[in-house]
C-alpha cells in the first residue's frame, strides 16, 4: 500500500501535467483539496435529504452515527497520511483518503435514503 499511493499520485501528476496544469505538488494538494470540497457537499446533501425522511428518534441515531463517523474519518485520514510525516505530499495523502472516506459514506447514506423510499 506504500507503494501505491506514490504511484497513484505520480499519475494524477502526469493527469494534471498533460491537461496543461503545472504538477507542482502544491498544486496537487490544492486539487485534492478541492475534490474533498465536492465530495463533502455530496454529503452533506445525503445527509440533509436523510435527515428528512427519518423519523425523530432515527435522526438522532443518524446524528450519533455521523458524528462518531466523522471522527474515524479524521482519525483514518491521520493514520493514512502519518506514514509520510514531513513530507511534501502527506497533505495529499490525507486528501485523498478524506476523499474515499467521504465519497463512501456518501453511497451509505444514499442507499440508506433509497430503503426509505425516496
Amino acid at each position: 500500500m506504500k507503494l501505491a499511493l506514490p504511484l497513484m499520485c505520480a499519475c494524477m501528476a502526469l493527469t494534471l501535467a498533460t491537461a496543461g496544469y503545472s504538477a507542482t505538488q502544491q498544486d496537487m494538494n490544492q486539487a485534492a483539496g478541492r475534490q474533498y470540497e465536492q465530495a463533502d457537499q455530496a454529503l452533506n446533501q445525503a445527509y440533509v435529504r436523510l435527515m428528512a425522511r427519518l423519523d425523530a428518534p432515527r435522526q438522532e441515531k443518524l446524528k450519533l452515527a455521523q458524528r462518531a463517523w466523522l471522527r474515524f474519518r479524521d482519525a483514518q485520514a491521520e493514520l493514512v497520511s502519518s506514514a509520510w510525516e514531513g513530507g511534501s505530499i502527506r497533505p495529499l495523502i490525507h486528501g485523498e483518503e478524506l476523499i474515499r472516506l467521504t465519497e463512501h459514506r456518501t453511497a451509505e447514506l444514499l442507499r440508506l435514503l433509497e430503503e426509505q423510499g425516496d
